[in-house]
């Protein structure tokens, strides 16, 4: 009975080798070797050359296995020939003329091989490839051939002696392992030398500038909105290992151009929601990366003046005033958005206003002098736009200071505006149109630059005062000033800064704009700071800044997923968590 369970395991063991096919699929050291088979190129070989034998096991007929370094090798007779290479156990070296009988044993099983060595020898030398180029970096194998007395040709890569003429050019090597093989170090050419019994072959190898090999493209954002933009990075690597920078000469393509498209720098511009592959090729050689589009599809476009009531018929403007004008888009999954600065701005008749664009998410309608009633301004991008009508008019009714007051902190910030009366009875923000004045310069100064219209009517508080410092503002029109039937009047006061708080009005969702708040806390006294605060996130897959400079606190999820919000607020942060689900 414990025969019968030995012998159904062993037959186990065999069966677990093989293939149901009765092939066999891998080998086991149960299969005893049977017999060995011994190989070569040829039987027959010159004096002082040598030859490389294969011996293959024949494993009780299941499988066959190279065994040539698990064998024991052995020559009758070593002065014809012999195994003298103990790197290559399995190559012999033939010596003088005659016969010589090799054998190749491992356990109590043998081979044999019958080696004849020749009394020819060398008449010529060839090596191959000939006058190779290579470029600097890369490799060449060279083979050395032997032509003998007796006309038949023989491989003697191994038993040359190779030399490169210019070793800062290309080596090439007489390692046993390696015979033959050069290497590119240097643009330049050298002559590879191949010498056997005092024959030589020559060739020149000519070695050329590195060549591009690879390209990887990158980026740090491969996660964005749609109607957004994306920057990628090509670097190559060249045959030498050296690497280059190649942004700006690599050719550019995107596999779905509907999602997203790339012009010259690697500058992506993301169009729709979805995925896409970004592509950067240069002399035949490529590499790519993936980029995903969230926010959804973009379905409309709506156009604001902020701190302004639009009148029934669009929009009017005094003419030769500058305002500000925002973009907002409302996107498939329902979300809406600040798209400010992706949109494209025209105006039907530029003599009667033009658009321009500072920074970021800033855009500015400039009227002109009042002509034609009215023309169009139009937001688009893609197929999908919106116009609004204008009217420039030259009456200015009246102007009001927005806030009567104003409390600030040392070193903190608040916005007044100026918002006019025209002569349709709507209204405008005149800010950035406005001549600003501090008449208590020591406590409270006020922005007043006109090249930077965004910032005009900007507060700063300079130094507590008992007395407050009373900001006024006038605006002229046709040689007329109009001034505020009442100025603004700002308090500021020197506090010890106990914390800062963040606040939003709403859960942040993919393509989703929301508005957090920095509310500096004092001993009995909060103030907003939220123009103040330097915003920044950690994760820009997750979640990102609208516009730090221009919509400060304001944040756009991007996809599912936790980042980290932090404002800080002079030497005093506070960080809170933005979940994007």
């Amino acid at each position: 009975m414990i025969n019968l369970v030995w012998s159904g395991l062993l037959l186990l063991l065999l069966v677990s080798g093989c293939g149901f096919n009765g092939t066999p699929t891998r080998k086991n050291d149960l299969t005893s070797l049977t017999s060995i088979k011994i190989t070569a190129g040829t039987s027959t070989i010159a004096a002082k050359t040598s030859l490389k034998l294969t011996a293959t096991g024949d494993f009780s007929g299941l499988f066959h296995d190279d065994i040539s370094d698990q064998v024991v090798w052995s020559s009758d007779t070593p002065t014809v020939a012999e195994f003298i290479t103990p790197t290559i156990p399995s190559r012999v070296t033939a010596h003088i003329p005659g016969i010589a009988t090799l054998t190749a044993t491992k356990g109590n099983v043998s081979a044999t091989f019958k080696l004849t060595v020749s009394a020819a020898t060398i008449n010529t030398v060839t090596i191959t490839p000939a006058n190779p180029t290579i470029a600097k970096g890369q490799t060449s194998q060279f083979v050395a051939t032997g032509t003998f007395s007796d006309y038949t040709t023989q491989d003697l890569t191994f038993d040359a002696d190779w030399v490169s003429s210019d070793p800062t050019v290309a080596t090439v090597s007489n390692d046993p392992a390696s015979k033959g093989f050069a290497q590119a170090i240097a643009v330049g050419p050298t002559t590879i030398t191949a010498t056997f019994d005092g024959t030589s072959g020559t060739t020149t190898l000519t070695v050329v500038a590195a060549v591009l090999q690879s390209i990887k493209v990158t980026t740090t954002t491969p996660t964005v909105l749609s109607l957004s933009t994306a920057s990628f990075t090509a670097v190559g690597t060249f045959s030498d290992t050296t690497t280059q920078d190649l942004t700006g000469q690599v050719a550019w393509s995107s596999s779905s151009p509907g999602v997203a498209s790339i012009v010259a720098g690697g500058v992506a511009t993301t169009l729709a929601q979805g995925a896409t592959s970004i592509s950067a090729s240069l002399s035949g050689v490529s590499g790519s990366t993936n980029l995903v589009v969230t926010g959804g599809n973009l379905t409309g476009i709506a156009i604001t003046e902020p701190n302004v009531t639009l009148g029934a018929n669009g929009i009017t403007m005094l003419a030769n005033t500058t305002s500000r004008f925002i973009a907002t888009g409302t996107f498939s999954t329902g979300v809406t958005r600040d798209i400010t600065d992706a949109v494209t701005w025209t105006v039907a008749n530029t003599s009667l206003a033009t658009v321009t664009s500072p920074v970021g998410k800033l855009v500015f309608l400039n009227a002109g002098a009042a002509g034609p009633p009215t023309t169009t301004i139009k937001a688009s991008f893609g197929n999908v736009s919106t116009t609004s009508n204008l009217t420039v008019t030259p009456t200015l009714q009246s102007i009001a200071m927005s806030l009567a007051s104003l409390n600030l902190h040392v070193g903190t910030h608040a916005r007044l505006r100026v918002i006019g009366t025209l002569g349709d009875g709507t209204t405008q923000d005149l800010s950035a149109n406005a001549d600003w004045t501090s008449k208590t310069l020591a406590t409270a100064t006020v922005e007043n630059n006109p090249a930077d219209p965004a910032n005009k009517g900007r507060v700063s508080g300079v130094n507590a005062a008992a007395t407050p410092a009373v900001i006024t503002a006038s605006v002229t029109v046709g040689g007329t000033t109009f001034n505020p039937l009442q100025d603004a009047n700002v308090t500021v006061t020197n506090q010890t800064l106990q914390s800062v708080t963040i606040s939003s009005s709403s859960a942040v969702t993919s393509g989703n704009q929301v508005s957090f708040t920095a509310t500096a806390n004092y001993v009995g006294f909060t103030q907003n700071v939220t123009d103040d605060t330097t915003w920044s996130i950690d994760l820009a897959n997750v979640a990102i800044l609208a516009d730090a400079v221009n919509l400060p606190g304001q944040v756009v999820g991007v996809s599912g997923g936790t980042a980290i919000l932090t404002a800080t607020f002079g030497s005093n942060s506070q960080a809170a968590t933005v979940r994007v689900p």
